[in-house]
């Protein structure tokens, strides 16, 4: 896939492709058939887990006793103490819980260090996503072992999770035959499980080879008559497989070829940098070979002892000073690495030119599929369709990256000709922007055009600079001088839509003055901000109906345009007519004894469909959301035929920090187990809720805001157990309520992750502003409501001989109120409005502003409305006391006033004098 036509700036062409090919990687399958070879009658190989397939414990517990300053072999003494009765073999053997192990473990390890050992968290680390991963080589290995016909199995010491699941973080598709030793009861090398495994093999022993790091688990196998090989390295144990075997185990790299003669590198002073930063011992050669595509920065295939890395450099001879910077192609990459885009591993930047003739950096490398036709030849139009799918997602995980928090802060189409798109299954460059669009949860661009036409100038630019670079020999790809050719052709196409461009912004502009002023507030483009970071604001006269809709601030529903206007005022004739007349009867059905049924008076005058926390989730669908998971869950959201709760909150920690939560997922298979405590879960009481989205910690190794996740459960799951609704201020809300919570051992599908492990905390933050923005909204709405009501009130009341509308405390209040709501609209109006034009993050002061004024505004309006009620206003014969209590509660909701201040405070101090 040729990058250049997504990207404008070359430097993210890298970025893009190693990207896509991790979102992507392949696995392979073989057959599974017998066959002699070579003379000898190897009809199977037998792999251990630890230490062969997967790091070891040993390996593990050296990495966790660094991390936590614990004396080095600490663990692994503690693992062995009491031989074949201690508490790590009888663990394997399923005759202790994983708890009851920790128990012990962690008494031996305290006992031996003679204070507290956290080994909680080493067991955790050993059996992480993060650490337990099945090495490259050996998945390889096992690929073409089954595709020459011989069986595998794994005979692994393993043992039973707190959830009764087995530890295999392994394919069990690779294995023929799988025996563990927590289901068997019984441990390497104990005699009894090598033979159990060769009987489900149906071989002889001599029929086998078996790989184990263990000595004591080698000899008792060479024992019974199986070949045996000692694993210290797996890449040295490969290649002594391969020689027993007598084939290879290892394919070629696709897409390399040797190096050009004019793209040669030093490889003995590459091989003592490598070995110096990768800490690697081994006297074998260094293999290099060279990518065949891309056209900008040579690229390498490097094999050095058990790893596999890739070395990105730049050309030969003399550049240009901007040209070829691999050193921020290393820092981008560096940065999306801890923002959530599926990038490479990389490893160092290294300037000095010494060591190979220019600077370079290096990364791991991850193998996949490298699509250089846009027309995706040979393959079906629904794989077509995925793949453009997944490029999407790719692409929008990069867009989305806070380029601030990333440290990015100071970074500023080629066409497919002569294709039917229909046929092929892929997406037409209007629906593939819509797709973008929706994902990105932004509105379609208007000048479209004019992107297109950018985007074309600056690849023909790329293509001339590529086609002068061959011919002077410099040019990475073998293709390069034939770019020549398609710079005029992508110039061309890039005039074509900018002549399109200039029509659209022709026929926009206005050519007579209006007859009426109606004034908005407009805000200045981000681009034209002051310095300081605040903001400019001018009183402008309305040029034309499309200037409304792209930046005025309508701040009267007399500024509204016609079709609005009308439909507000339909809205606002409907809820006079039909919702405050139905208020009584709604109390009344929350007060009785169906009230944890819906009532199916709210069903027939439901029109907006505006609830919390739906509101909040169906945003967080619509801008994180996949396609399968919003035609599951999002339509019948925005349709209101479904309900849904988010489950954060938690009673042991202070979650107004989303970082302190406990409750956990951990993968297993192909599904994420989740185990948890949570409360004032709102909604999940009502028996319409049908999604739970529930954020847990997946890896609380990560950095802080990397550890949690969240995932889309559905209610009817097995292990969501309600323990009790609770009350606010005696209330309980009916039919929704706010639930108490415990998720045990709780199976959902890995397709329901939201947007990837590790990205939780960066939606709960794109979830906060959105939502809360309603909860302000709703507020207003509430007072606005309790100032009516108290108005009516006054009017009709007398007291000390005259009206209450007479006294002048209440006169003040009205005034009071009044002022109260009118400014706390304007900033809920600028808050939204700056959300529409220039994002979130850009409004990040003006929505904390807002959390801070509108519950206590709301507070303040409500009270005083009761206070003119009397009595009766802390009663259930009107509306007021709910809305107070909920407007006090919503100083808690989505984090609680202090947090509020101190964020305003800061960004005051930040970037105001």
């Amino acid at each position: 896939m040729c990058v250049r036509s997504c990207f404008q700036s070359p430097r993210l062409q890298w970025v893009w492709r190693t990207a896509f090919l991790k979102h992507t990687q392949r696995r392979h399958q073989g057959s599974h058939r017998w066959t002699h070879l070579g003379g000898s009658t190897y009809r199977a190989v037998i792999f251990d887990m630890g230490g062969v397939l997967i790091p070891s414990p040993g390996r593990v517990a050296a990495e966790w006793e660094v991390q936590n300053r614990i004396p080095s072999g600490t663990i692994l003494k503690a693992l062995m103490e009491g031989g074949e009765n201690g508490p790590w073999m009888r663990f394997m053997r399923a005759e202790i819980t994983a708890e009851g192990f920790l128990r012990e473990f962690g008494r031996l390890c305290s006992e031996m260090l003679k204070t507290s050992v956290p080994v909680d968290s080493f067991f955790s680390l050993l059996t992480s996503e993060r650490v337990a991963k099945q090495f490259p080589v050996m998945t390889e290995a096992i690929t073409q072992i089954r595709a020459k016909g011989l069986q595998t199995a794994v005979l692994s010491n393993n043992f039973y999770l707190p959830n009764q699941k087995s530890f295999l973080p392994l394919d069990r598709k690779q294995f023929d035959v799988i025996v563990e030793s927590c289901m068997e009861g019984i441990c390497k090398p104990d005699p009894r499980i090598y033979k159990l495994c060769l009987e489900q093999l149906g071989l002889q022993p001599s029929e086998s080879i078996f790989l184990d790091d263990l000595g004591t688990n080698l000899k008792e196998a060479a024992r019974l008559g199986i070949h045996t090989i000692k694993v210290n390295d797996p890449e040295t144990a490969v290649k002594e497989l391969e020689a027993l075997l007598g084939f290879t185990l290892r394919v070629g790299v696709p897409n390399t070829r040797p190096v050009k003669k004019t793209m040669e590198i030093p490889k003995d002073s590459l091989q003592k940098y490598l070995k110096d930063l990768l800490g690697i011992q081994t006297t074998g050669p260094l293999e290099l070979l060279q990518f065949d595509h891309g056209q900008s920065n040579p690229t390498y295939y490097i094999r050095l002892a058990n790893r596999d890395l890739v070395l990105r450099k730049k050309p030969p001879g003399t550049l240009l000073p901007s040209a070829h910077a691999i050193e921020r192609e290393f820092r981008i990459m560096k940065a999306l690495a801890n923002a959530g885009v599926p990038v490479p591993n990389v490893l160092d930047l290294c300037e000095d030119s010494s060591v190979i003739g220019t600077p370079f950096y290096v990364m791991e490398y991850c193998p996949g599929l490298i699509y250089k036709d846009p027309s995706l030849p040979g393959l079906e139009p629904s794989h077509r369709r995925a793949i453009y799918t997944a490029m999407n997602t790719v692409l929008c995980k990069i867009h989305s990256v806070d380029l601030q928090a990333v440290g990015l802060e100071d970074y500023g189409k080629q066409g497919i000709n002569d294709c039917d798109l229909t046929q092929l299954g892929i997406p037409a460059a209007e629906e593939y922007f819509r797709m973008y669009c929706l994902q990105m949860g932004l509105p379609p661009t208007e000048n479209w055009n004019f992107y297109m036409a950018f985007s074309f100038f600056r690849v023909a630019a790329i293509l001339q600079g590529v086609y002068k670079r061959s011919l002077t020999g410099q040019a990475s790809s073998t293709y390069a001088e034939q770019t020549g050719k398609l710079t005029e052709f992508v110039s061309n196409l890039a005039w074509d839509f900018a002549v399109k461009e200039g029509f659209r912004v022709f026929k926009e502009m206005p050519f007579t003055n209006p007859l009426t002023r109606s004034y908005h507030t407009w805000a200045r483009p981000q681009s034209q901000w002051c310095p300081t970071g605040s903001r400019s604001y001018s009183s402008v006269p309305e040029a034309s109906p499309a200037h409304t809709s792209r930046g005025g601030l309508v701040i009267s529903p007399e500024s509204l345009s016609p079709p609005v206007r009308e439909l507000y005022h339909r809205l606002k004739h409907f809820m006079e007519q039909r919702v405050y007349p139905a208020e009584p009867e709604l109390q009344s059905h929350q007060a009785s004894a169906a009230r944890w049924s819906p009532s199916p008076l709210i069903e027939d005058l439901k029109v907006c469909n505006c609830s919390a926390p739906d509101t909040g989730n169906m945003e967080l669908l619509v801008r994180y959301g996949t396609e399968a998971q919003k035609a599951r869950w999002l339509i019948p959201l925005l349709e209101g035929k479904a309900r849904s709760c988010f489950a954060m909150t938690e009673p042991q920690v202070a979650s107004s920090d989303a970082t302190n939560i406990e409750a956990s997922i951990r993968e297993e298979d192909s599904f994420y187990v989740i185990n948890g405590h949570k409360w004032w879960i709102t909604g999940i009481l009502d028996p319409r809720c049908q999604l739970c989205v529930f954020m847990g910690k997946t890896d609380p190794h990560a950095p802080r805001h990397r550890q949690q996740s969240v995932l889309l459960v559905p209610m009817d799951t097995p292990g969501i157990k309600i323990i009790r609704p609770l009350t606010v201020y005696g209330l309980e809300d009916a039919p929704g309520g706010h639930g108490e919570v415990r998720f045990e051992h709780v199976r959902v599908p890995k397709e329901n992750m939201v947007l990837g492990p590790g990205r939780g905390f960066e939606i709960a933050q794109g979830r906060l502003g959105p939502g809360r923005i309603h909860h302000c909204m709703r507020l207003i709405g509430f007072s606005e409501r309790a100032l009516a009501l108290m108005k009516a009130r006054v009017k009709s009341r007398l007291a000390f001989g005259k009206p209450l509308v007479e006294q002048g405390t209440v006169l003040a209040d009205i005034a009071q109120s009044r002022v109260e709501i009118e400014q706390a609209r304007l900033l809920v109006l600028r808050a939204a409005h700056l959300m529409d034009l220039a994002g979130n993050k850009a409004a990040a002061l003006d929505i904390a502003m807002i959390k801070m004024v509108a519950p206590s505004m709301a507070s303040r309006v409500i009270d005083r409305a009761i206070q003119a009620f009397g009595a009766a206003g802390l009663s259930s014969d009107y509306p007021l006391a709910q809305f107070f209590t909920w407007a006090r509660a919503l100083r808690f909701a989505d984090g609680p006033d202090e947090v509020h201040r101190a964020t305003v405070a800061k960004l005051e101090l930040k970037h105001r004098i």
